[in-house]
């Protein structure tokens, strides 16, 4: 019984690490093999191997390896569309009293102009940029959320990197900020909802430049923006059924839509309407809001609106600066009102250029 016990498989692995170094995406698939010896007594069987993704492709003998005999695991990696540095684990799964080994290989693929040009669209000198904007969608007000990008170094020269746009708000980081030929490195974003300037949507700027470690005598700074953007909301979701019995009430008298009629080309048109509340607690107008460009301005001559008040909101369309003969465009309007904290006003009107 003792030597049927101490009869088993083991397996001794001659390597368990790959490196591929630096190579060409458009090479296509590199391959390594990593060895195991059979050092126990009985016959070792690879029972299963495991990839992490589907970039990763692994090979391996499903016979039995005899005591004393070697067998090869095979590792495949697939570049295409995956520039930069990668580090990859297989698990493999053997018969023996230790039943999973980990490999690892690693690399760092140079890639094509088409997949640099896919993924990294944006550009500041050498340094390609994994996007333009960071979208962090609607946050409710206090809510804190981090996103980020990745930037890739298309040159010979390590570069270095700087991000400014820091703000109570928004906090950005770059690691590592001193990015060698053919790496990458992570622009960290945190955004504090909290301290954002703007109900509804905020849009702030971010400028990364870069300039080579070795610059030479025409050398320049190189410059990208990238765009933040965040819906910030009000969260109704802990009002007691009393607050929302005596929550504020929104009401305009335009409805959701205000008619400038036809303005001629180069007048400056004013319209008026009211915003009232038919609640009982305070009614608070957030934000007016228009895109910018067109030309337009909107005040409100008071925020505050005591139940049964009423506030003007005067509305003023420079036509000179519009770049349609047709006035259509949005008006947001926020405030408390909990069952309607975001109406749209559509502002339409045509422009006659007689």
């Amino acid at each position: 019984m003792a030597l049927i016990a101490a009869a088993q498989p083991h397996a001794t692995w001659l390597e368990r690490q790959h490196d591929f170094g630096v190579f060409l995406e458009k090479d296509g698939k590199v391959t390594c093999h990593m060895r195991l010896v059979n050092t126990g007594n009985e016959a070792l069987f690879i029972t299963k191997a495991q990839a992490g993704c589907g970039c990763t492709g692994i090979s391996y003998t499903e016979e039995p390896i005899l005591p004393g005999d070697t067998a090869t695991v095979g590792i495949t990696y697939n570049p295409s569309g995956r520039p930069g540095q990668f580090s990859k684990q297989v698990l493999i799964f053997t018969n023996t009293s230790i039943r999973r080994t980990t490999l690892e290989i690693t690399g760092n693929v140079i890639p094509t102009t088409a997949t640099l040009n896919k993924q990294y669209p944006l550009k500041a000198g050498d340094l390609h940029i994994s996007q333009e904007s960071i979208p962090f969608g609607e946050m409710i007000k206090g809510q804190n959320k981090t996103l980020f990008l990745s930037a890739y170094n298309a040159s010979t020269d390590t570069l270095l990197v700087h991000v400014s746009g820091d703000m109570p708000h928004i906090h950005p980081t770059l690691v590592p900020d001193t990015v060698p030929p053919a790496r990458v490195t992570a622009l960290t974003v945190q955004y504090i909802s909290g301290h954002a300037p703007l109900w509804g949507l905020n849009v702030d700027t971010l400028t990364l430049s870069c300039e080579p470690l070795r610059p030479s005598a025409s050398s320049t700074p190189s410059i990208a923006r990238v765009n933040v953007m965040a819906q910030v909301l009000e969260d109704f979701k802990d009002l007691t059924d009393k607050q929302r019995r005596d929550a504020p009430v929104v009401a305009t008298e335009c409805g959701d839509r205000l008619d400038f009629g036809t303005m001629k080309r180069g007048e400056v048109a004013t319209r008026t309407f009211t915003v009232s509340n038919t609640g009982k607690d305070l009614l608070l107008i957030r934000r007016l809001w228009v895109p910018e460009g067109e030309g337009i301005t909107v005040k409100a001559d008071k925020t505050e609106i005591k139940r049964g008040k009423a506030a003007t909101v005067t509305v003023t369309v420079d036509t000179s600066q519009l770049s349609e003969d047709i006035l259509n465009v949005p008006l947001t309007l926020m405030c408390n009102d909990p069952e309607s904290p975001r109406a749209t006003i559509r502002l339409v009107g045509i422009i006659d250029n007689k």
